[in-house]
């Protein structure tokens, strides 16, 4: 039990943050069909500095197999101790669809990700946030937006238990760049919209917000800050956004510093 079956925040005073996976994959074997994904080089860079800032230790899987992908997953759910971590934070770049998502030389289900961290397969981190971060289109669906005016006047503003029990499958937090069907955007020089959005929210506030308010921050930063620039593709032009934020955290995750 890491912290208190009651406690509204998880604790994050273990002697390490944990550890940080960032998978980025820029190349792909010519029998994929898949497109080099320029840009995401400036994506891992600023993941790799963000999470090292937040205390985590960092590692970066550059253009890797389907095979290597899985072994790297599983050396971390079954061959690292993580009782004197905090949390696990993994970052996935890369083509995606869906249901999958692609390595160097193919494709595998999402879902293995994350199954091998549930509290019975890592028990070293059950109790503990874990947290995905995943930059990957998930269908070809565009969003135009809707424009929003605002009609109304000018001056208008708006416990000491032994023991518990929790599901296996409690304290994920799994952060897709969009939702389910659609395009993720990205630009070949500064980076996807999502990581720049996460990067920029998680640096500016992770002092004094919890990170799934924060998380709704770098929504609202995406959303306000971005729009496709595709003016000789009419139908790519003036598309918008949005993450999608799925949790089964039950209690609030504060990355302040340790120091």
């Amino acid at each position: 039990m890491p912290v208190d079956r009651d406690a509204l925040r998880y604790n994050m005073n273990h002697p390490s943050r944990g550890h940080c996976l960032i998978f980025n994959h820029r190349i792909f074997d010519s029998h994929t069909g898949l497109g080099e994904r320029n840009g995401t080089d400036r994506d891992r860079d600023q993941a790799k500095q963000l999470f090292t800032n937040l205390g985590y230790q960092v590692a970066v899987y550059d253009n890797q197999t389907v095979e290597r992908i899985k072994e790297v997953i599983q050396d971390m759910a079954f061959g690292i101790d993580h009782k004197d971590c905090d949390s696990l934070v993994i970052v996935f770049m890369s083509h995606g669809e869906q249901e999958v998502l692609y390595g160097r030389n193919g494709s595998f289900k999402a879902e293995f990700l994350f199954d091998c961290f549930n509290a019975d397969q890592c028990k070293s981190l059950a109790g503990k946030p874990k947290l995905f971060f995943i930059q990957a289109c998930r269908g070809e669906g565009l969003d135009p937006g809707t424009t929003l005016i605002n009609t109304g006047p000018k001056d208008e503003t708006d416990s000491g238990a032994l023991s518990y029990k929790i599901p296996n499958t409690a304290d994920f937090l799994i952060c897709w760049s969009t939702v389910p069907g659609h395009f993720s955007w990205r630009n070949t020089t500064n980076g996807s919209w999502f990581i720049q959005s996460l990067v920029h929210v998680l640096s500016t506030q992770s002092k004094h917000d919890d990170l799934l308010s924060m998380m709704t921050d770098v929504n609202r930063y995406m959303i306000i800050h971005f729009e496709s620039n595709c003016p000789s593709q009419q139908h790519m032009h003036g598309k918008k956004q949005v993450a999608s934020i799925v949790s089964t955290l039950m209690r609030k995750v504060y990355l302040t510093s340790k120091y």
